[in-house]
């Protein structure tokens, strides 16, 4: 059997709690001024007892409207709804919100309960229950048994127990695999336990002794003790109502809304998409811009509605929407919210998150409603590829398209595997993976950049790498964005060649006048010998007749040429002889100086130092004292 919560919904003085007391013989109520006023403010937790001997946690929410928040706290960990509705009032206001807050919860299970049967004749009740009918119908609670109850007297409290025990065998919830999350509804110290902390186990599984972290907040812990029911356990899974002792934390550390979780399992957000329906009945249409109150888990925040299709949703209807949140918020994929009207509040709508972690959208683009159609539909792969896609500016970690797209540890090798297969992504390493499709504009965006190049520098065999990639990808790691023009070379894009980069296909093509040049350029050099021409004095002496900057780019990036500095450049074949003067004399005497060398090549002080310093920078020679020695 999985493990089940079930939760009161219901107006005010309904009878929930003393239901609940029938049912179990324990009362949820805990505040004294709860029994003091008789009516629940508070969240009241306690369990169903099984023929087995196993427990079923219970849920009492608070039926006035006041506390409408503190029923939404614990409303977000129900699995089955018990929908109360005394005899002798019928459907009220409260009612009618708890059932709106329930469906949009996405419950999808539930008992209806008519209390307080004893007070009335039963031609009222049949009444009430034709109402209650009317008022559900449509929802999750259409056809769900509806039981005739008397807390009084007793009457139908065996009947609704045993209809309990059938509905929680048919419910399967298969949250265990998933990471534990923890939404904090109560904080309090109990005396040798320390900082206590209670919620229902929306997913996974924990242990004591476990390490978890609280979002928001840098907060670490460990679980010192662990207890359901009452009962002090080694190990909690999804579906039970658990209280936990924390080793490292104080109650100040702690509030209502929190998030216990396995460090770096949750993603902060501003941003939400999500799938927003109207609540039916509502006095406040959800309009775009709208300012409203969200309630996520146990967490109330402030956030603005963007409408991306539409000005105003019909009640009842479902459109896509952004929800811009005022502070940050630790949501998944898949996650159920309400909202509700800024002010006075009231449950206006909720529905599903279908990414927890997307890019700001702009209203009324084609684009919206097919990417909201794939990241809310059942097909993960498609989901999976389109947050990579999305992904394509900051070259995220797959680990943060898992995240958005809900695909859980279990399914991702696969997945992953199966877009590789049929050339959707590419993985640029074992963390990062790149849609195809953003290569492809890439390449295209690289292309561009390099056609532009050749233009404005057509003697340069091609672009610095480092160069095309701040181009490229100006806020990309530096790391990934070189593994994407790796890719771009495997795909035909560009070629690479010592370090610089060309369209593909690209030749340097030089005119007669060029070629004129360049052959004077090398004969000055041969002239010259180790006392060479600085590069002032050749773009002087060759610029009217042709660009002879680039040029000598060219002569350098061919090796014809060696540039020493900035201003002495040296043909590569006096470079090398140099070395072998510089090699030999080492090998022989152990040293050579700068006078020695300057003697043996016949060159000045100046050409002399520059060719020295050039070997000390290739690590080839080093100064100690007056002399170089073999580095």
């Amino acid at each position: 059997m999985s493990h089940v919560i079930i939760g009161t919904a219901g107006h005010v003085d309904h009878g929930k709690s003393s239901l609940i007391y029938a049912l179990t013989k324990r009362d949820p109520d805990r505040l004294a001024e709860e029994k003091e006023r008789g009516i629940t403010i508070e969240l009241g937790f306690t369990w169903l007892e099984h023929p087995d001997g196993t427990r079923t946690g219970i849920i009492d929410v608070p039926g006035h409207e006041r506390f409408v928040s503190n029923m939404l706290a614990g409303a977000g960990g129900i699995d089955l709804a018990l929908l109360v509705v005394a005899a002798d009032e019928g459907v009220m206001p409260q009612t009618r919100e708890h059932l709106g807050i329930l469906s949009l919860l996405g419950i999808k299970r539930g008992v209806i309960v008519v209390t307080k049967c004893d007070l009335v004749e039963e031609d009222f009740i049949d009444l009430v229950e034709e109402d209650v009918r009317d008022h559900v119908a449509g929802s999750f609670l259409e056809d769900a048994p509806m039981i005739r109850t008397s807390a009084t007297t007793g009457n139908g409290i065996e009947e609704l127990r045993q209809t309990l025990f059938d509905e929680v065998e048919r419910i399967s919830t298969h949250r265990d695999h998933l990471p534990f999350r923890l939404p904090i509804d109560r904080v309090f110290i109990l005396d040798g336990f320390g900082t206590i902390v209670t919620g229902t186990l929306i997913e996974g599984t924990i242990y004591t002794g476990d390490h978890v972290e609280v979002y928001p907040g840098d907060k670490k812990a460990r679980v010192r003790s662990i207890q359901i029911h009452e009962q002090q356990e080694t190990v909690a899974k999804s579906g039970q109502r658990v209280a936990l002792g924390l080793a490292g934390l104080k109650k100040a550390d702690l509030e209502r809304g929190d998030v216990l979780a396995f460090p770096e399992s949750l993603m902060a957000t501003t941003r939400i998409d999500v799938e927003l329906t109207a609540l039916q009945g509502t006095r406040f249409p959800v309009a775009n811009n709208m300012r409203v109150h969200l309630f996520h888990g146990a967490r109330e925040i402030l956030a603005r509605v963007i409408l991306l299709d539409t000005d105003i949703v019909d009640p009842g209807a479902t459109v896509h929407a952004q929800l811009r949140l005022e502070e940050e918020a630790y949501v998944k994929y898949g996650d159920r919210f309400v909202i509700r009207f800024y002010s006075p509040l009231e449950t206006i709508g909720g529905g599903v998150i279908v990414d927890p972690l997307p890019a700001k959208r702009r209203r009324r683009r084609p684009i919206n409603e097919p990417e909201f159609r794939i990241m809310a539909s059942e097909n993960k792969a498609e989901r999976l590829a389109l947050a990579i896609l999305q992904g394509e500016h900051q070259l995220a970690p797959i680990t943060m398209a898992c995240y958005r797209a809900g695909i859980t540890a279990e399914d991702r090798n696969a997945l992953i595997r199966q877009l590789i297969s049929d050339e959707t992504i590419v993985m640029l390493n074992d963390r990062v993976a790149i849609h195809r499709k953003t290569l492809e504009r890439l390449g295209e965006d690289a292309t561009d950049i390099l056609e532009r190049f050749h233009r404005e520098r057509s003697l340069e065999s091609g672009m610095r790498r480092e160069e095309l990639r701040t181009r490229l990808l100006p806020r990309a790691d530096i790391q990934l964005s070189d593994l994407v023009i790796d890719q771009l070379e495997r795909a035909g894009y560009l070629n690479i060649v010592s370090g610089l980069v060309a369209k593909a296909g690209f030749k340097v093509t030089l005119s007669d006048a060029e070629k004129e040049v360049i052959e004077e350029i090398e004969a000055l050099f041969a002239v010259a010998g180790f006392t060479p021409p600085g590069t002032d004095e050749l773009f002087e002496k060759f610029n009217k007749r042709a660009n002879a900057e680039q040029i000598i780019t060219l002569l350098l990036n061919k090796g014809t040429l060696v540039r020493l500095t900035p201003q002495i450049l040296m043909p590569k074949q006096l470079v090398d002889e140099a070395w072998n003067v510089v090699r030999t004399t080492i090998e022989s005497e152990g040293q050579i100086t700068l006078g020695d060398f300057r003697d043996k090549i016949k060159a000045t002080r100046k050409f002399a130092i520059a060719l020295l310093e050039f070997f000390d920078r290739q690590k080839k020679t080093k100064l100690v004292g007056d002399a170089r020695v073999f580095n």
